[in-house]
């Protein structure tokens, strides 16, 4: 692939490299085993649904729900005594939205941030009915996965792996993927070219939900229970993660190695506010401030965008 198609700079590369290093010469504890298990363990969720955010913004999309649908699959998971069935409800979930928020793209018309964002807002009622106060019990079986190492592995570790393995066969070793860039670099002349611009935005979305729901399932796990609002950040930070990694939210420019770097980036900061004792309140900000640097510095030939 390359850099322009990759959108991969010196710049995104630079920045999560930059920011370990401060932290390696400016906190005492960063460096501590502890520490750096712990930030690993609060990158995986934001690099999963990242992942998933990734898909959509290749075929000029973006998808503000997976907040609530994290939210929804940990409830789900938390409230079902069978792990397995509480897997199959959260998969199902996210099916049903990924297809809901492509058909409302790609056949009604309906912006992308309109249509996420009613999406979120009626996704994260049903949290609440599901379960109104952050409770319920994630099954032994599913909790151990989230936790440990295995081969001297961190399972934290595996489950970025394997996600990214997943994105990385569907993005570049299926004619799905080849279809995503086509669709987001220019949809008119991939629909001329025999492209089914339809199937492959819906495509995009239900990938998306059912990363966000992995994501959604890990974090319930790792906490040992379900919480209505604890997805509630990752919106945002999905979407900061992959424009700081030089994914176009125009469509049709982003890889992994971006996601990657935006979402090292913004684990970075939060643990290098959380060990300098700064008020949690500031990574909002500086979310919202990063996000419109990384807007600004990318190309815009859709209004709104």
């Amino acid at each position: 692939m390359t850099a322009l198609r990759s959108g991969v700079s010196r710049t995104t590369l630079a920045l999560p490299l930059l920011l370990f290093g401060v932290l390696a010469l400016a906190a005492p504890n960063f460096l501590a085993p502890q520490n750096l298990a712990n930030v690993v363990g609060q990158i995986t969720a934001l690099l999963i649904v990242s992942l998933g955010q990734l898909l959509v913004a290749l075929v000029a999309g973006i998808d503000l729900s997976v907040g609530s649908v994290m939210s929804l699959a940990g409830c789900l998971v938390a409230t079902q005594p069978d792990p397995l069935w509480g897997m199959v409800l959260a998969l199902l979930l996210g099916l049903a939205v990924g297809i809901a928020n492509g058909l409302g793209v790609a056949v009604a018309g309906i912006h992308p941030l309109i249509m996420t964002l009613a999406t979120a807002t009626f996704l994260q009622g049903l949290a609440y009915l599901v379960l109104p106060i952050p409770g319920g019990e994630v099954a032994p079986a599913l909790r151990s996965l989230a936790d440990g190492s295995l081969w001297g592995v961190p399972q934290p570790l595996l489950w970025c792996a394997l996600c990214a393995a997943l994105v990385y066969g569907l993005l570049h070793r299926s004619r799905l993927g080849l279809h995503l860039f086509a669709v987001g670099a220019q949809a008119r002349s991939a629909q001329l070219n025999g492209v089914r611009v339809v199937g492959v935005t819906v495509a995009a979305y239900v990938g998306c939900s059912l990363l966000a729901v992995v994501a959604g399932v890990y974090l319930a796990a790792r906490v040992a229970s379900g919480d209505p609002t604890m997805g509630a950040s990752f919106g945002l930070e999905s979407v900061t993660a992959v424009a700081l990694g030089g994914v176009q939210l125009t469509g049709g420019v982003g890889s992994i190695l971006g996601v990657l770097t935006g979402a090292l980036s913004l684990g970075l900061i939060t643990n290098g506010i959380n060990l300098f004792g700064i008020s949690p309140f500031l990574r909002g900000a500086l979310t919202g401030a990063l996000l419109l640097a990384a807007v600004c510095s990318q190309r815009r030939k859709v209004v709104g965008l």
